[in-house]
């Protein structure tokens, strides 16, 4: 197990310069000594500890965006319809609809626009589950590589602390490679080649965070235009019943009506005289 399995959501930008002490963050290094791992990881236990909680981290955070796209995708299918419709009466300009306020408008406005982008924020997201799903099975393939090195190096300690290395001289000949150390170097060799793998797949997660930062970010708020309607329906009504111009001209039109029949009937009962 490398270093960390970490969601793009919390991950950190990690060194990727080839002259960082720590071979695991060196993209370039032909194979990752001990010195390298025993510093990330002191004891296997360690390593056990870190390996399961990342992969722990990585399904969850996965499985929570697989349920984010899953939300989006039924609420724009449910609210498309009715977005539709909305926009055709705005266009028709017909009462009551045509008295709708400028934050109705512009919430019907920001709705259009999220259900538009959606697409092309699911398609991108899309492809961070696909980078995340291949750094878990490269955790997971490794795995056995990893059992390999805590046996051998459990074998090695135990030779150097049962026969220490005694100082050769010049004359000496050197002693060759144990089985043990040959077989080390290969897993360092193969560690090395996992790494460049790891660092890749997390860099392209790391690059696509923007798009799950946008897939969680809160929709517009509904706004129920029946309510809406309603109260505009009734705001006319009012007016037109208790605003003081309308109530004079209507009592003044029927003073006048009442004059002019008064009129109408003394004028005809001169006529008959």
């Amino acid at each position: 197990m490398s270093p960390s399995l970490v969601g793009p959501g919390t991950a950190e930008v990690q060194n990727l310069s080839p002259t960082t002490t720590n071979e695991f963050m060196n993209p370039n290094a032909t194979k990752i000594p001990r010195e390298s791992i025993l510093a990330l990881f002191p004891t296997e236990q360690v390593w056990r500890n870190v390996s399961t909680s990342a992969r722990e981290s990585s399904c969850f955070h996965r499985k929570s965006i697989i349920a984010q796209v899953l939300h989006l995708s039924c609420l724009k299918n449910c609210v498309v319809p009715e977005l539709l419709h909305r926009g055709s009466l705005l266009v028709q300009g017909a009462f009551p609809f045509s008295a709708m306020s400028q934050d109705i408008v512009e919430n019907q406005h920001a709705w259009i626009a999220w259900a538009v982008s959606l697409d092309e924020t699911i398609a991108n997201v899309l492809k961070q589950i696909t980078w995340l799903d291949l750094l878990e099975e490269e955790y997971v393939s490794v795995d056995p590589l990893w059992m390999n090195f805590w046996r051998l190096h459990q074998e090695h300690e135990q030779s150097n602390s049962s026969h220490p290395p005694s100082a050769c001289t010049d004359t000496e000949q050197t002693t060759p490679p144990s089985t043990t150390l040959l077989e080390l170097e290969e897993i360092y060799a193969a560690l090395a080649r996992h790494n460049r793998r790891r660092l890749f797949l997390q860099m392209k997660i790391m690059q696509g965070r923007g798009w799950v930062a946008r897939l969680f970010e809160q929709v517009p708020p509904w706004i129920h235009w029946e309510e809406v309607v309603r109260d505009i329906l009734s705001a006319g009504m009012r007016e037109q019943f208790h605003h003081p111009g309308l109530t004079r001209e209507q009592e003044t039109g029927f003073v006048e009506e009442i004059e002019e029949e008064e009129e109408e009937e003394e004028e005809e009962g001169e006529f008959e005289l």
